[in-house]
């Protein structure tokens, strides 16, 4: 499977502005299912099903890797053709006359990474392990009202992180193919989604905690806990001069 697919019609933007489409298309980059595997996996009927696979077979999205006849049946096994899409230079006139086309590029997105999310082991959420067990995870929404051209300059920090994230899966992909290192099978998956709105919905009157509780711990000064516990009662001391935490 190629890593890129370069959409070249509105046709093919529109192919996979579809939920359920780009549903398809996951489980088909994952590996090769027939569309009654996919429609048990869905749980949709298979009519459905054969309906949008000839749809992105269509449009070049997914492709026949192999067939198997089975009691006379001879089913087919489709595939993604890749798993990365890139939008061609031509459509650029049609993306700046029409934001629904990146909106629905932005939500692909985010379907995509909800079906990862399940499909990942349980391990990769246990959080309140030990710290040494603990696999690494992100999760958090967040406004921000800030003047646009400091917004611009921290997305520039950004991408170069993104750029990080690829520079240390190179030299760790170098070290396993030079032996040094064995294979966990282990991959970090990221989404990120940003964009200007002109709603505010994190907005209180008062923010503080009720009186008893209090955030762990957090290395993030803007970003809370999402976890809080009952505070500890201060120290008092008692006649003998031991100090009293009950």
């Amino acid at each position: 499977m190629k890593r890129f697919l370069v959409i070249e019609t509105l046709d093919q933007l529109k192919a996979i502005s579809d939920s359920l489409r780009m549903d398809i298309i996951t489980l088909l980059v994952k590996e090769a299912y027939t569309g009654k595997q996919l429609a048990t996996l869905l749980s949709l009927s298979a009519s459905k099903v054969h309906y949008h696979l000839k749809e992105l077979e269509n449009h070049g999205f997914i492709k026949v890797v192999r067939t198997e006849e089975k009691n006379g049946i001879v089913q087919k096994f489709f595939r993604a053709v890749a798993y990365d899409f890139k939008v061609s230079e031509e459509l650029l006139p049609s993306l700046r006359e029409n934001s629904m086309l990146l909106q629905e590029a932005m939500v692909n997105h985010l379907r995509t990474s909800i079906t990862r999310l399940y499909n990942a082991p349980d391990e990769s959420f246990m959080q309140f392990v030990d710290e040494s067990k603990r696999a690494p995870a992100v999760a958090f929404n967040a406004e921000v009202k800030a003047p646009r051209e400091e917004l611009h300059a921290w997305l520039k920090k950004y991408h170069a992180l993104i750029n990080e994230l690829g520079e240390m899966e190179e030299r760790h992909l170098a070290r396993i193919a030079a032996g040094e290192v064995e294979d966990s099978e282990e991959n970090f998956y990221l989404v990120s989604v940003g964009f200007m709105t002109n709603e505010r919905y994190y907005v209180a009157d008062d923010e503080s905690l009720p009186e008893n509780y209090e955030h762990l711990p957090s290395d993030h000064k803007h970003v809370t806990n999402k976890i809080v516990v009952k505070k500890k009662k201060e120290a008092t001391s008692d006649g003998n001069g031991d100090l009293d935490n009950n």
